[in-house]
């Protein structure tokens, strides 16, 4: 009877091992697959950042002789440029984690596990959020900030944003009014492990509408 019980006890531990390994193993995979995903985006999306930039710099030589046009504001919607079926609004750069990563026009369960998106806002508004998973290649890391540090993000006519870090805090996952009414110019957030909480970097712009000229 208890050699019985013994090898039930022992069966179920390797059946759980297994499911460990399994586990493990998958997460990996989809990690690696929400990598090349996100790389394969961004090459893309660098490259009409760079048509845009040079088509704006070639008309705005174009322009120089002619009579200055008196401009007036207008509501501003976010610029995309599509690629592989998807719409992206830019590129988001967190130099001192090496990350450079494309923004997805809007969020959804199944673009989160490719590359990080737009949640809320904008960066016009001056209240841009974006979300992400917590894979290591996108926004897994994002606790190692500090403050200061610089966040850079590019829209898809080459003009740059640059914000600094305030500071982090973690949120409730139902906290959602606190995540998009926080009053700061730019937030970052990803889940726990777990999913019962947010990691949120919270940012404020210290340079904006810089253009960067490609050659």
């Amino acid at each position: 009877m208890r050699r019985g019980f013994g090898v039930c006890c022992i069966l179920l531990g390797i059946c759980c091992l297994v499911a460990s390994l399994g586990l493990i193993a998958y997460n990996r995979w989809e990690e690696e697959n929400a990598q090349d995903a996100s790389m394969n985006i961004l090459q893309d999306v660098q490259e009409d950042i760079q048509d845009n930039t040079r088509e704006e710099s070639t008309s705005e030589e174009s322009n120089q002789d002619k009579p200055e046009e008196i401009s007036v504001d207008i509501p501003k919607e976010m610029l995309a440029t599509q690629v592989d079926g998807y719409d992206c609004i830019g590129v988001l750069s967190i130099p001192v984690l090496e990350l450079e990563l494309p923004v997805l026009t809007d969020w959804s369960y199944a673009k989160l596990k490719m590359a990080p998106c737009h949640y809320f806002g904008s960066y016009y508004e001056e209240d841009f959020v974006i979300a992400a998973h917590n894979y290591q290649s996108h926004f897994g890391r994002l606790s190692e900030l500090q403050p200061k540090d610089l966040i850079l993000f590019t829209d898809v006519s080459g003009t740059v944003y640059c914000y600094e870090v305030v500071l982090l805090e973690t949120l409730p996952g139902n906290a959602t009014e606190e995540m998009i009414a926080s009053g700061f110019d730019l937030s970052l957030y990803t889940c726990t492990p777990g999913g019962a909480s947010r990691v949120t970097v919270r940012c404020n712009i210290i340079n904006q509408s810089i253009k960067r000229r490609l050659v």
